[in-house]
């Protein structure tokens, strides 16, 4: 039986840290999960993105970056605060120049860092997203 490298150790001890200090409850015990509300809208209408359960640690950033992805096209969002409990919310009107009918995703990332070498562990969540004319 071959010993485990000291690499994954570390990244399993900084997942389990992630996950001990995750709000408490239903949510935490998930992780992270983005919502968008409603999932199907008119061209111009308001879109509610909402976020729970995003990790509030010294290695990860306060904030998530949204992009609403299709096969084809990437617009972004912005970026959004993210609260101490872990929660966010963003209202967004999609642009007919920018998100036309069709299907698409609400991504949603978060930055993290490795407890070993500092490398780049993102916390991404996706949610569908269908726009109507």
């Amino acid at each position: 039986m071959k010993p485990t490298p000291p690499s994954a150790l570390t990244a399993a001890a900084a997942a389990a840290a992630v996950l001990a200090l995750a709000p408490a409850g239903a949510a935490a015990a998930r992780g992270p999960s983005v919502t968008a509300s409603p999932n199907t809208v008119r061209a111009s209408a308001v879109v509610t993105i909402s976020g729970r359960g995003w990790p509030v640690i010294e290695f990860c950033e306060r904030r998530v970056r949204l992009t609403l992805e299709s096969a084809q096209n990437a617009v972004p969002i912005g970026t959004v605060g993210v609260g101490v409990r872990g929660g966010f919310r963003r209202r967004w009107r999609p642009s007919r120049a920018n998100a036309g009918p069709g299907r698409w995703r609400v991504v949603a990332r978060m930055r993290c860092e490795s407890g070993n070498d500092g490398s780049t562990v993102p916390v991404v969540r996706k949610v569908a997203l269908r726009i109507v004319r």
